[in-house]
């Protein structure tokens, strides 16, 4: 009985502290996602039959700009990000999740801040991007969430960029399946292979969200070393961080949000035989 006691009131003391810490934390969200990643997958599909994958021409050698754990509230460090792909060469921008904490006013923000950018972007989703029942809006402004863009060169050659759902902490079996086809039928025609999700596959510490299952980052490390994925990037640790498995590198980027005093983004060169990274911190 006591220890029934004890256990119930450690529970009213985690809440209370998230609670009490920050409007972002939905408490329902933080135990585990509303909704299910294999029904965030079948609306992906149904989304990207209606809506062709990009495709960008890039040349032999070109830049992406990589940002993620925005965390749209205030919007001065995406405003200087949005301000940094105006003026710059860059081919493409990616946010690679946690955009907004999964408020319908917050992705509105997003979009409205990213309005006059008329280059592409693209969002990948996070597990703060579902909380408050957050994957409706990102449906909405956002669409899939499991998707890819490809970067023309020069010479007939492309880049396969693929964008992956990590948001409740596991791919699931469908999106899994999906991203093993599309490594088997496209990898003999690009020259480079990046994935792109929020949860990191390698980590640097212990977290209490979004927490992948052993037996899947085994087998997606074994997966991205056969098919010879060149980069794996990744948020939700908030502090830049890199690791090489086999020949694939495993990046970690800084949080771009306004209220980290370490607030950062990443500069992917890509060239003929070679794929790099560059962290800037502001």
């Amino acid at each position: 009985m006591v220890f029934r006691i004890l256990k119930y009131l450690g529970l009213m003391v985690f809440v209370a502290f998230f609670s009490s810490c920050s409007t972002d934390v939905d408490f329902s969200g933080f135990v585990r996602s509303t909704d299910r990643v294999e029904d965030r997958f079948v609306q992906s599909m149904q989304w990207n039959e209606s809506h062709p994958f990009q495709t960008i021409q890039g040349g032999t050698n070109y830049q992406i700009l990589l940002a993620a754990d925005t965390h749209i509230g205030g919007t001065e460090n995406l405003s200087y990000l949005k301000k940094l792909y105006n003026d710059g060469n860059y081919k493409g921008m990616v946010i690679i999740g946690d955009i907004v904490s999964g408020k319908e006013e917050d992705y509105q923000l997003y979009i409205d801040s990213l309005a006059d950018v008329t280059k592409p972007i693209f969002s990948i989703v996070g597990n703060h991007d579902l909380y408050f029942e957050g994957w409706k809006y990102f449906y909405k402004y956002l669409g899939s969430s499991t998707y890819y863009f490809t970067v023309e060169a020069n010479n007939n050659q492309k880049d396969l960029f693929i964008c992956l759902d990590s948001g409740g902490g596991t791919l699931g079996k469908s999106q899994i399946d999906w991203l093993e086809n599309l490594l088997d039928e496209k990898r003999s025609n690009h020259r480079h292979i990046i994935v792109l999700s929020h949860v990191n596959i390698l980590r640097t510490r212990r977290t209490t969200s979004a927490t992948p299952m052993t037996e899947e980052v085994i087998y997606l490390l074994d997966l991205f070393a056969r098919y010879g994925v060149d980069y794996v990037i990744t948020g939700h640790y908030h502090v830049q961080d890199e690791a090489i498995f086999g020949n694939t590198k495993y990046l970690i980027l800084d949080a771009l949000k306004d209220e980290n005093p370490d607030a950062g983004y990443a500069v992917l060169n890509v060239a003929e035989n070679s794929v790099e990274h560059e962290f800037v911190r502001f």
